[in-house]
């Protein structure tokens, strides 16, 4: 196989930037945007939770991106869709009354957003230098957890000056420019990773190939125990989602909500995320999961307790964002430790990482139907989110123990479970 240019690292902080700006159109404008407008929380809660389940079950098509090399292909396809989508959605009119309409858009949005996240994560696996993997990996994750944040403000800055329409095309145009990185890599050419045409036979086997090497870990003491931490909300960081939906709750002006949960939410998430990586580098990475979910549920407590004031939601909403993305980093880090070198490796990480957007997408609509316990508003919402993390930590607990038993005598190990 030829080898191709090593990527410069700063390049994949470009191209997650078509998953941040669908992410951050449906997790921060759109909350704001809908609730203005008179739309409930547990609406909101449900359309966010909806549009992003793409990326809990992107594992399912994700082994394709993998098979004949074509990565780039479905990057710079999929980053175009994405962003067209985002087009045809800020211009959906009135979408407080089409909100069955507004979600289909934005769930479509996430499908082409994931798939070109997952296809930049394989361009990332087979084009980086091995010398540079953890600075490809660090710009990733600030693209994703900064991008997303500073998107969502940019959408929110364009709409107070023009309009709302206007700021959807202004990500739409981000997500579609983005398709530029794609002239900075190289995509290995040669062999089967690089074989332009490929016929059916060798689909067969290659993704055959693949589901078992992923079977193979799933089914491993490691691997169970890692997929059902992955599944338990430990860092799902379920209220960043609902963040700009609390700010008229707390008083907070539309520019407020756009510095704070966007702009400087995304500039702390992206720090948060290098001190998560430094954590995991120096303690047991499921450990330092365990810790980084603490410290994200102790927010959401001292959050529910405080005032409803601006003050409160500007250091409430800061420190929040800050310790998820320490729980991010840390999250990614036990999954590539998890995965390591194989011939799915891209499919394995894409595996795991969907099963903890699950999370994501389902302790956000369990988070926006508790704010209608009682009429609690951000209160129940902020309560429920730290209850599920420290249930989560509790499960991810008895998982690290289980994981440290000797191993059965293999007779037994291959014996079916109850």
């Amino acid at each position: 196989m030829t080898s191709p240019r090593p990527t410069p690292p700063p390049v994949f902080g470009f191209t997650i930037l078509p998953f941040a700006a669908a992410v951050g159109y449906v997790t921060i404008a759109a909350p704001f945007w809908l609730v203005t407008r008179g739309v409930s929380l547990a609406a909101i809660g449900a359309m966010s939770g909806t549009s992003l389940a793409p990326h809990a079950f992107k594992f399912l098509w994700a082994p394709l991106l993998d098979v004949g090399g074509r990565r780039l292909r479905w990057f710079v396809l999929t980053t175009l869709l994405a962003g067209l989508c985002l087009a045809v959605l800020s211009l959906l009119p009135a979408p407080e009354h089409h909100l069955g309409a507004f979600t289909a858009l934005a769930l479509c949005a996430n499908v082409f957003a994931t798939t070109s996240c997952a296809a930049a994560d394989g361009l990332m696996a087979v084009t980086t230098a091995e010398g540079h993997r953890g600075s490809a990996a660090a710009w990733r994750m600030a693209g994703n957890v900064g991008g997303t944040g500073v998107l969502g403000a940019l959408a929110l800055w364009v709409a107070g000056r023009t309009s709302v329409p206007l700021a959807g095309l202004a990500l739409a145009a981000v997500s579609i420019a983005s398709a530029l990185a794609a002239l900075a890599i190289d995509e290995p050419r040669g062999g089967p990773e690089g074989a332009r045409a490929i016929g059916a036979r060798e689909v067969r086997a290659s993704l055959s190939a693949i589901g078992r090497d992923l079977w193979t870990t799933v089914r491993s003491r490691d691997g169970w125990t890692g997929v059902v931490i992955c599944a338990v909300p430990v860092g799902a960081g379920a209220l960043t989602n609902l963040f700009s939906a609390f700010g008229p709750e707390y008083g907070a002006s539309e520019s407020r909500v756009a510095f704070v949960n966007g702009l400087w939410g995304g500039v702390v998430g992206a720090a948060g995320s290098f001190v998560g990586g430094w954590l995991a580098d120096r303690m047991n990475r499921r450990l330092a999961y365990a810790v980084s979910g603490g410290l994200t549920a102790a927010s959401a407590v001292a959050m529910l307790f405080a005032p409803l004031s601006p003050e409160t939601f500007t250091w409430g909403t800061l420190s929040y964002n800050f310790t998820n993305g320490i729980a991010f980093a840390a999250l990614a880090a036990f999954v590539l430790e998890l995965v390591g070198k194989s011939v799915a490796a891209a499919t394995k990480y894409t595996f795991f990482i969907a099963v903890a957007n699950l999370a994501g997408s389902y302790v956000t609509a369990l988070d926006g139907y508790a704010s209608l316990f009682r009429r609690a508003g951000a209160r129940g919402s902020e309560a429920a989110d730290a209850l599920l993390t420290l249930a989560g930590i509790a499960v991810l607990l008895v998982m690290i123990r289980l994981a440290r038993r000797p191993e059965a005598a293999p007779a037994r190990a291959a014996a079916p479970s109850g």
